[in-house]
C-alpha cells in the first residue's frame, strides 16, 4: 500500500453507516435542538502518528444549545477549594500528553538516570538534567520525552523515553561527569537503558510502552510546586492534528462500531482497547504499521 492509497483510505472513512441496526433512543437522550437545553451526542476523535500508530476515542458528550452560559468567577491559581481534584485532573492531562509525545517520536526504549545519593532537591536535579541534554545535544541528535519521578523515600530520578538503539557508554559518561565523584572517589550517578524486549511488549509494542512511561506523570510529588512541570520534551515534537466527527449513534454499540471503522487502514494486532458504558467512552490504540489483508474488524 502506497502513502497515497493510505491517505485515500483514511479520508474515505464514513461514520454515517456505523450503526448497523435501528437504535433504541434512551429517555435521557435529547436531540430536538430546543434552545436553552442540553443536548447529548457521541463524538469520535482520531490521531494518526508518523509510524502508523493511531488512537481513536469515542465519547458521549453534552453541549448547550443557545447563548453561552455566563461562567462563574474564577479563583486565583492555587486558591481553589477543589485543589486536590484539580491536581488529579492535571495529572491525567499530563499523562495523556506524555503518551501522545512518546508515540509521536516513536519511543521504544526508556533511559533511567539515577543518583547514588538520596537526591531531594528538585531544582538541583533539573539543573543536572538540563546540563545532560545540553552536552548530549552537542554530539548526537536527542529527541526525548522525560518525566521526573519521586520515590517513596523522596529520592528523585528521571525516566526518559527515546527511540532506537542508544550509546550507553556515552550517556553514562555524560551523566556521571555532570554529577562528579563522591568523597571516596565513587561515581555518584548511574544510567540504565531498557530495550523493547525487557518491557515484554514485543517489537511493535511502542503504543504500550508509551502508556507505561506516561504512568509516572500521575504519581504525586511532594517536592513539586503548583507551577512546576510534570514532564519535559525536546523541541520539535509536534503532535498530529485531531480529526473529529459528531456521530449519529445513540448507544454504545454504535460508538464501538464507529471506533473500529476509524481504524480502517491500520493493523489490529496488539490492539489496546478500553470501554466504559457508564461514562460512554471507547478508546482504541493500534501498533505501528498498516492493516494486513487478513485482518478485519470483529464487529
Amino acid at each position: 500500500m502506497t502513502e497515497l492509497d493510505y491517505e485515500r483510505d483514511i479520508a474515505a472513512i464514513d461514520f454515517s453507516g456505523a450503526p448497523a441496526v435501528d437504535q433504541y433512543k434512551p429517555d435521557w437522550w435529547s436531540d430536538d435542538g430546543v434552545k436553552g437545553t442540553w443536548q447529548d451526542t457521541y463524538v469520535a476523535r482520531q490521531r494518526v502518528f508518523p509510524d502508523g500508530q493511531t488512537e481513536v476515542t469515542v465519547c458521549k458528550e453534552r453541549f448547550f444549545v443557545g447563548a453561552a452560559i455566563t461562567p462563574s468567577t474564577r479563583t486565583k491559581r492555587g486558591e481553589s477549594e477543589k485543589r486536590e481534584a484539580n491536581e488529579d485532573d492535571a495529572g491525567r492531562r499530563a499523562k495523556k500528553q506524555v503518551r501522545l509525545c512518546c508515540k509521536q517520536i516513536g519511543a521504544d526504549r526508556m533511559v533511567t538516570l539515577t543518583y547514588r545519593e538520596n537526591m531531594l532537591d528538585r531544582e538541583l536535579a533539573l539543573r543536572h538534567w538540563k546540563a545532560f541534554c545540553r552536552r548530549l545535544g552537542k554530539v548526537a541528535e536527542f529527541h526525548y520525552v522525560a518525566v521526573i519521578e519521586q520515590q517513596e523515600r523522596g529520592a528523585l530520578h528521571f525516566h526518559v523515553a527515546v527511540r532506537g538503539r542508544q550509546n550507553y557508554v556515552l550517556l553514562r559518561s555524560i551523566w556521571q561527569r555532570i554529577l562528579g565523584l563522591g568523597p571516596d572517589g565513587q561515581q555518584m550517578g548511574q544510567v540504565n537503558v531498557r530495550d523493547p524486549h525487557r518491557f515484554g511488549f514485543g517489537n511493535k509494542g511502542a503504543h504500550k510502552i508509551a502508556s507505561y512511561i506516561a504512568k509516572y506523570c500521575g504519581k504525586e510529588m511532594q517536592c513539586r510546586d503548583l507551577n512546576e512541570k510534570r514532564y519535559f520534551r525536546s523541541k520539535g515534537v509536534v503532535l498530529p492534528e485531531v480529526r473529529s466527527w459528531r456521530l449519529p449513534c445513540t448507544d454504545m454499540l454504535g460508538a464501538v462500531n464507529a471506533a473500529f471503522a476509524a481504524l480502517h487502514g491500520h493493523s489490529l494486532n496488539g490492539l489496546q482497547s478500553w470501554c466504559n458504558n457508564a461514562l460512554g467512552v471507547v478508546y482504541l490504540a493500534t501498533e505501528p504499521g498498516l492493516l494486513l489483508s487478513s485482518e478485519s474488524c470483529p464487529f
